[in-house]
């Protein structure tokens, strides 16, 4: 066996392409965005949290990844930011999304059937329907519907979001990369749920959990060299979207999950600034008319 040969891993930030990859992947995120423009008169927005709840609910229950269901989420977020949907649409809408993005980021049998929302979309919704749902939305996309999320980015970094020299013993060593993962996991899925957020680059969002993972548990420095070289962001680059993150903690008054003692120090307080958005017109999209409406000039 040659001395270059690397043993094959599903880690792709493992391999000797780990940087080329990243930095192609953050490529993406921007030549991909449209503009947000936080369309609070959306008669659908109200809907948010429960097309959020359900897209869980759908994702636990088909044990889909964390990829998955920010790549539904994302979907979601701009086609609605750009198209009114009536409340028996915008349920149908919602599964095509988490449709599309299984069939991306999942395994073929992990793909949800419309009989499981049977209880929620109308029993007149046929396969043909979704469908042409689906590619009403691809069209939106111009089929440009494979980029990269925060869950994406966030498995590079979490595998330097932390050192020995972090823990006050070795036997705190042994439990850290669970209450990471935990302490990660809470901050990505609470990144979620602000529409605020929605207007960062992913790879923003995910470096941004780690310094707050590590500042909440007042790890010094909570931005270190590694982290900087890694993810291409300063400290200072991070601060509002931290900001952003911990106010929405504050605001929906969600619970951290506890400190481990072998950690040197627990969560501070969150400060963080409001910010505003502005409002945009759309298109009109009903059911019978799925297919018409057209992507939006931005």
């Amino acid at each position: 066996m040659s001395p270059n040969h690397q043993k094959h891993t599903d880690k792709w930030w493992e391999t000797e392409y780990g940087e080329n990859i990243h930095s192609y992947l953050q490529y993406c995120e921007v030549k991909w965005r449209i503009m947000y423009k936080f369309a609070a008169r959306s008669p659908q927005i109200h809907m948010r949290p429960v097309l959020l709840k359900t897209i869980r609910s759908l994702s636990k229950k088909y044990e889909m990844s964390n990829a998955c269901v920010h790549l539904a989420v994302l979907l979601l977020d701009f086609f609605m930011d750009n198209h009114d949907l009536k409340f028996d649409t915008i349920m149908l809408v919602m599964f095509a999304c988490l449709t599309l993005a299984a069939k991306i980021e999942e395994h073929c049998f992990i793909i949800p059937k419309l009989n499981s929302m049977r209880n929620v979309i109308s029993r007149d919704v046929t396969n043909s329907l979704l469908r042409k749902v689906e590619m009403k939305i691809l069209m939106f996309f111009n089929c440009s519907v494979a980029v990269p999320t925060v869950a994406h980015f966030i498995e590079l970094y979490k595998e330097h979001c932390y050192h020995d020299k972090d823990f006050s013993d070795c036997g705190a060593a042994r439990r850290l990369k669970d209450q990471f993962d935990s302490m990660i996991l809470f901050y990505q899925d609470v990144s979620l749920e602000s529409l605020k957020l929605i207007s960062y680059n992913p790879s923003m969002i995910a470096a941004s959990i780690i310094l707050t993972t590590r500042h909440t548990l007042r790890l010094a420095p909570c931005w270190t060299v590694k982290l900087r070289k890694v993810t291409g962001y300063l400290k200072k680059d991070l601060v509002q979207c931290c900001s952003l993150l911990g106010r929405n903690v504050m605001q929906h008054r969600k619970y951290v999950p506890p400190v481990d003692e072998g950690y040197q120090s627990s969560s501070p307080v969150f400060r963080s600034p409001i910010i505003m958005g502005t409002r945009k017109k759309r298109t009109h999209i009903d059911m019978p008319s799925i297919i018409s409406s057209k992507r939006l000039a931005f």
